[in-house]
C-alpha cells in the first residue's frame, strides 16, 4: 500500500513541476538576416483578352430638344439587356443638362435665356428592364409656386461602372467632355431614351 501511495505521490509531484512556468524573461535582440533567396521562374502569361469585350465601359442615355414637363423631366430606355441591366446595378449615374451651348452637371442650377435659372436634382430608378432618370426641379428664379417650364438643348445620363469611377478618382466629374473621354464612350454606347 505505502508503494503505491508512493507511486501516486511521486506522478502528482511530477505533474506538479512540470506545471509551474515561472516568470519569463524579455525577448531577446533579432539575430541576423539570413542570405536572400533565389528568385523563382517567372509564371505563365495569361491568355490574352478580346478587344471591346473585357471591361464594361460607361455608356449614356441621351435626349435631346426636350421641353420640360411641370418644370421637370423624366427620360429612360427600356427593353435593355441583362448585361445592361447588371452594368446599371452596380454603377454610378451621373446627369449633364444642355442648356445656352453649356453642359450643366446635376444637381446643380442650371441657366436658361434672360437670366432665368432652376436648380435641379435627379433620381434614378431600374424596374425589370427599364432604367429611369427623374430630374426634378429644387427651386427656380421666378418668384411662382409652381416650377417654371424649360426647353432643355439636351440631356445626357452617363453610367459609369464603379470600378472604373474608382480607377479614375480624379476626373473632374462636373465636366461633360472630360467624363467622355476619360471614360471612352464612343457611339456604340450611347443609347437614345425611349421613355419620356
Amino acid at each position: 500500500m505505502i508503494r503505491r501511495l508512493t507511486f501516486i505521490a511521486w506522478i502528482a509531484l511530477i505533474g506538479l513541476i512540470a506545471s509551474c512556468d515561472g516568470d519569463k524573461g524579455d525577448v531577446g535582440p533579432a539575430g541576423p538576416a539570413g542570405p536572400k533567396g533565389e528568385t523563382g521562374a517567372p509564371g505563365k502569361d495569361g491568355a490574352d483578352g478580346e478587344d471591346g469585350k473585357d471591361g464594361v465601359g460607361a455608356k449614356e442615355i441621351v435626349a435631346t430638344a426636350v421641353k420640360s414637363t411641370k418644370g421637370g423631366y423624366t427620360l429612360g430606355k427600356s427593353n435593355l439587356s441583362a448585361a445592361d441591366t447588371a452594368l446599371i446595378n452596380k454603377s454610378v449615374v451621373v446627369v449633364f443638362i444642355k442648356s445656352q451651348g453649356v453642359w450643366w452637371s446635376q444637381p446643380g442650377i442650371v441657366r436658361f435665356a434672360d437670366d432665368k435659372w432652376t436648380n435641379f436634382t435627379f433620381v434614378t430608378l431600374l424596374r425589370n428592364n427599364t432604367f429611369f432618370v427623374d430630374i426634378r426641379p429644387q427651386s427656380w428664379s421666378e418668384q411662382q409656386d409652381t416650377a417654371p417650364e424649360r426647353d432643355f438643348e439636351a440631356i445626357r445620363a452617363v453610367i459609369i461602372p464603379a470600378e472604373k469611377l474608382r480607377l479614375n478618382a480624379e476626373v473632374d466629374m462636373k465636366n461633360y467632355e472630360e467624363v467622355v473621354s476619360t471614360f471612352g464612350i464612343k457611339e456604340s454606347d450611347i443609347l437614345q431614351a425611349d421613355v419620356k
